[in-house]
């Protein structure tokens, strides 16, 4: 074998370090959650859509990447080494790539507006674009907004752009709509939570406010049980107003299975490939309700079933 040979990363290394840098699991739960709400509220399945939403948030983790090696390099993320090696052109190539990503706008002209936000707001994520009484900073270094500001990019990309494609004319009440923004960013930032346990070194040298990092892991631990808590109230309180059918109580599963399969990976230590398990856990929730609709609608059963008041 040839020195070159021995030095070179194995092909299966190199494959798992691009998902990485990727985030692939991001990618695939925001592009699924965007098909099953698009559908939900607009009747669609925005399967063209969808390719935007995934580009889109391939941007924002790869920004995200480029300006977080140190952090990574401390947290142990795969590929962050291949992301230090090439980050001098990676940078320039990102926002290469973002303007070319506006192209979309010959296809989806109704979501360019929300997407120049969302980019906007990945960007200050990423670079200190924020004006704070200290100087300027970024999201990420902004306490609650760190956590947050994530939850509403996925509001923004999974359920306002299929409303604007279809020209903000939902087939659902806008209460409906509400009480599904208002389940899911709760449970959206238990996610994040988890994932500032994977991050805690990096993050508490670094100084990034994270839950974990101001109250404690245990505190932070309760917080995540808060917030499942919370969407499993909204969703409860949605089907027992109407606003809600029954078909919507599927949607209980997915705070019900992540809390039992984070809490003995947090016992033993939250690792990164557990996190990205998890996220994949999402996807696969969501593919399996629109799949599972879809079969069950063909069978001629009902659409839906609400409770006998509403």
């Amino acid at each position: 074998m040839t020195t070159e040979a021995l030095s070179s990363p194995p092909t299966s290394s190199a494959l798992s370090d691009a998902l990485s840098i990727a985030r692939d699991d991001i990618v695939l739960i925001a592009m699924t959650a965007s098909l099953v709400f698009g559908w939900l509220t607009t009747g669609r399945y925005g399967f063209a859509l969808a390719l935007v939403v995934g580009l889109d948030w391939f941007l924002i983790n790869l920004f995200n990447k480029v300006t977080d090696v140190e952090e990574d390099l401390e947290n142990g993320i795969p590929g962050t080494e291949r992301v230090a090696k090439w980050r001098r052109l990676l940078a320039p190539g990102c926002f290469a790539l973002l303007g070319l990503s506006f192209l979309s706008h010959l296809a989806f002209p109704a979501i360019t507006p929300l997407r120049v936000l969302v980019q906007l707001i990945g960007l200050a994520y990423s670079y200190r674009l924020v004006p704070t009484p200290s100087g300027m900073k970024r999201i990420k270094q902004l306490y609650f907004f760190k956590n947050f500001g994530s939850a509403f990019l996925f509001v923004l990309t999974c359920l306002a752009y299929p409303l604007a494609v279809a020209g903000w004319a939902p087939i659902v009440p806008w209460g409906y709509v509400a009480a599904l923004a208002l389940f899911f960013v709760p449970f959206e930032v238990s996610y994040e939570i988890l994932y500032d346990f994977r991050d805690l070194p990096g993050d508490r040298r670094e100084g990034i406010p994270t839950f974990p990092v101001v109250h404690g892991p245990e505190r932070a631990r309760r917080l995540i049980d808060v917030l499942l808590a919370l969407s499993l109230a909204v969703l409860a309180l949605a089907v027992l107003s109407g606003t809600f059918g029954v078909r919507e109580l599927l949607f209980a599963f997915a705070p019900i299975a992540q809390w039992f399969f984070y809490r003995p990976r947090l016992a033993r230590g939250l690792t990164s490939h557990d996190c990205i398990v998890l996220t994949h856990l999402g996807s696969a929730q969501l593919l399996l309700y629109l799949v599972g609709t879809r079969v069950w609608l063909e069978l001629g059963l009902p659409d839906n079933v609400f409770v006998p008041w509403a």
